[in-house]
């Protein structure tokens, strides 16, 4: 490849996949206002996810740093929400994406924390190009709460490699399923971690949280710690969560193998073919939440606003509302007009669905209705009813 980092910039977009988890988009977003708006490359954020009250809130988020920065942050909202994959396949095919050749996939609660992250990461592809020509797949960053970030950092940390397995470590469970080919369940002591799928952190919200508050709240001693690390070579045969990746758009079509899941597509095909993954781990981000750690971990997002907001310094609040009574009220309010959007009545007394209403958004709304006027165990009834005749 003989590409320059501006002239690859010129052909590579920024995608964020977003579906339903509006808190953590914020911080995503403020975090681009800062280090990625003028970096030279447009934001795509994809909305995959619609009707809900969290799924419109998200898709506001996005709205809102869309009139902040309409030259540099973009919201598709024409493609129909379905499995990520397709979705994604969708615009990377579509005309507007026709100029690209080169994607920055992000989780839409991945931070990131430097204003040359952009710049780096394009570096790194440039030069894992050189090196392994079409042996490379993609490249991507250091993720601090990700099976494989999190191990590098333990491992490249003595201070937190100290206090982790002298206070947070024990014997944990690491895997996806009994009988998985790569990620069998199984039982590891506290002297090792797993950074592979589902792998030490993914199931332990409490060291996410630990993590959090040695890198994700202490933000300049994160970007002081990886700054000059090196680049490092991921182990395809683990399949840990990919947050991050620089990739060539045809990459997308490469995996394709039937399936769904983009992540374990990608991973196979890695493996299948022996595909170089390339990490820059002198570059620093963020992943808030897993899952399976997000309703215990979830109580952070406030102190994270409050660091970031300082740590940031934007021109303007990184959040729509700060108040969770507010919030909880629009949400009430929000389940309120969903019922309200009804006129006439059907029979024995109950209110019939506008029929100029989507049809999921009929049953949805009637379902609502339905809950709130007779209450679980009737509604279940009658959905049972509705299935079974």
């Amino acid at each position: 490849m003989s590409l320059s980092i501006k002239e690859l910039k010129e052909k590579l977009a920024i995608v964020i996949l977003a579906y339903a988890d509006y808190e953590s988009l914020e911080l995503a977003l403020a975090s681009h206002a800062k280090f990625s708006a003028d970096s030279g490359v447009h934001i795509f954020v994809l909305q995959n996810g619609r009707g809900s009250y969290d799924c419109e809130r998200t898709y506001a988020v996005g709205k809102r740093y869309h009139q902040l920065y309409p030259k540099t942050i973009d919201v598709i909202d024409d493609i129909q929400p379905g499995i990520p994959y397709y979705s994604l396949k969708t615009l990377f095919k579509s005309e507007r994406f026709k100029k690209y050749e080169y994607i920055i996939k992000l989780d839409d609660d991945v931070l990131v924390l430097t204003e040359d992250w952009v710049d780096k990461l394009c570096k790194c592809y440039i030069e894992s190009s050189e090196k392994y020509g079409d042996d490379l797949s993609y490249v991507t960053s250091l993720v601090n709460n990700n099976p494989y970030g999190f191990k590098k950092i333990i491992e490249l940390s003595n201070d937190l490699k100290q206090e982790y397995f002298d206070t947070i470590a024990r014997e944990h469970l690491v895997g996806c399923t009994p009988n998985d080919p790569y990620a069998p369940y199984r039982i590891i002591p506290k002297e090792e971690i797993c950074s592979g799928s589902n792998g030490t952190i993914w199931g332990y919200p409490y060291i996410c949280r630990w993590l959090h508050r040695k890198t994700t709240l202490v933000p300049q001693e994160y970007i002081n710690f990886s700054r000059q690390l090196p680049y490092d070579e991921v182990n395809s045969k683990d399949r840990y969560s990919i947050n991050c990746m620089l990739f060539k758009k045809e990459l997308w079509e490469i995996i394709y193998d039937g399936g769904s899941d983009d992540e374990h597509m990608c991973h196979a095909y890695c493996l299948k073919y022996n595909k170089k993954i390339i990490a820059d781990l002198s570059i620093p981000m963020v992943h808030l939440f897993f899952f399976s750690q997000r309703n215990e971990c979830k109580d952070m997002i406030d102190e994270m606003r409050v660091v970031y907001t300082d740590f940031l310094k934007l021109n303007f609040p990184i959040t729509i509302c700060n108040n969770r009574l507010i919030e909880i009220e629009n949400r009430l309010r929000a389940i309120e007009n969903a019922k309200q959007a009804v006129v006439g009545v059907g029979g024995g007394g109950n209110p019939a669905v506008r029929g100029d209403l989507p049809f999921l958004s009929r049953k949805i709304i009637g379902g609502i209705i339905c809950f709130h006027d007779h209450g679980l165990k009737y509604t279940i009834k009658r959905l049972f009813q509705k299935i079974f005749g």
